[in-house]
């Protein structure tokens, strides 16, 4: 048996019937991840570091101010016409200066007890910042 081999010609233009083209669905957008949220989180974190390093600023600024008036205490008034002459106006320069000096200390002392407090508070919140980048 012989094959019969049949001769194939490509079909003129005319004769091409073109598929009818189908019609895609809409693709459904798929939802993005929006960035522009607020991140709760991280303001909190920048909040407390923010204001942590101010009152350790200001507690610096405090200890620094109360040094300085320790060693130049604020010479204060003394009535010239008071009872008590030479002695009671000497007596009472060596009070107002004593208690310039206790004052002084007494804010030295609050400075560094708010710089020990508010420090590590800053530290801790600010490497949680610095483990969330």
């Amino acid at each position: 048996m012989a094959k019969s081999s049949k001769i194939t010609s490509t079909p003129s233009p005319s004769e091409v019937v073109k598929a009818p083209k189908k019609k895609s669905k809409a693709k459904t957008p798929e939802p993005e991840i929006r960035r522009d949220r607020i991140d709760w989180r991280a303001l909190y974190l920048y909040a407390v570091c923010l204001i942590t390093m101010l009152v350790c600023l200001f507690s610096a600024v405090s200890f620094i101010r109360n040094g300085v008036s320790y060693i130049y205490p604020d010479p204060g008034y003394l009535d010239p016409n008071s009872p008590g002459g030479v002695a009671g106006m000497a007596m009472a320069k060596h009070n107002q200066l004593a208690q310039s000096h206790r004052q002084s200390i007494l804010g030295m002392v609050d400075g560094v007890t708010t710089f020990i407090v508010a420090a590590p508070l800053y530290y801790y919140h600010w490497s949680l910042v610095r483990k969330e980048r």
